[in-house]
């Protein structure tokens, strides 16, 4: 059996948190029909208020950040804490369902794979707008051939990402994108894979807010100076 670590991202949102405990058993089966076994469940608190308290919960584990940093960092020091030979990044929210993994490991061979939303229906014409324009910029930024950059569900090989989420330095939302540039870089290989999306309840991304940081790291990525 591959040994398979989940990684979730948390900022206040501690009843998203329990919900997917809750779910936790999805995945188990999942990844027990995939050939995977579910090792642990890493909750990355990103500074929220006040702290997240799973201290009921056995054998969760909470690592927390003392300030709010970001979505990569806290991805990035997930699954740089993990022990599973594979690491599944999902967000909070369970916009793509825990049992959705059984279709990213049938690309478990790649260094990341990556859930994709692409071609969904329902999304509002600014936001859809706003995604092409994203989209133009991760071109741009020497990222092609990933239709969807942003899922937040991916499956990531250890043995091999490791070296790669050391040398990340984006800590916000573009982060996907530099690791998708640093696995290029490297020779490494992707994979996309369309998933289930349901549209989570909350999201942590402000359009106004995160809009311009998410272009001008990619701006960082385009010229390295990241």
């Amino acid at each position: 059996m591959k040994s398979l670590s989940l990684v979730v991202p948390v900022y206040n949102a501690p009843d998203l948190a329990r919900g997917v405990i809750a779910r936790l058993p999805e995945l188990r089966k999942a990844a027990e029909e995939s050939g995977f076994e579910l090792v642990e469940t890493i909750f990355v608190d990103d500074g929220s208020t006040p702290p997240l308290d799973l201290a009921s919960e056995p054998g969760i584990k909470v690592l927390h950040n003392e300030t709010n940093r970001g979505k990569g960092y806290s991805v990035r020091r997930g699954a740089l804490a993990a022990k599973g030979g594979w690491v599944l990044m999902s967000d909070v929210d369970l916009s793509a369902p825990l049992g959705e993994f059984s279709k990213l490991a049938t690309r478990a061979d790649a260094w990341m794979t990556c859930g994709s939303r692409a071609g969904r229906a329902g999304m509002p014409l600014r936001r859809r707008f706003l995604s092409r324009v994203f989209h133009l910029a991760v071109r741009l930024a020497g990222v092609s051939g990933v239709r969807d950059t942003q899922c937040g569900f991916k499956l990531f090989r250890m043995d091999v990402m490791r070296p790669v989420f050391e040398a990340q330095r984006i800590e916000r939302f573009a982060f996907d994108v530099e690791l998708l540039r640093l696995v290029r870089r490297r020779g490494g290989t992707v994979a996309e894979v369309p998933v289930e999306w349901k549209g989570g309840s909350r999201s942590s991304l402000s359009i106004l807010a995160d809009a311009p940081r998410m272009l001008w790291d990619l701006i960082r990525i385009t010229l390295g100076n990241c």
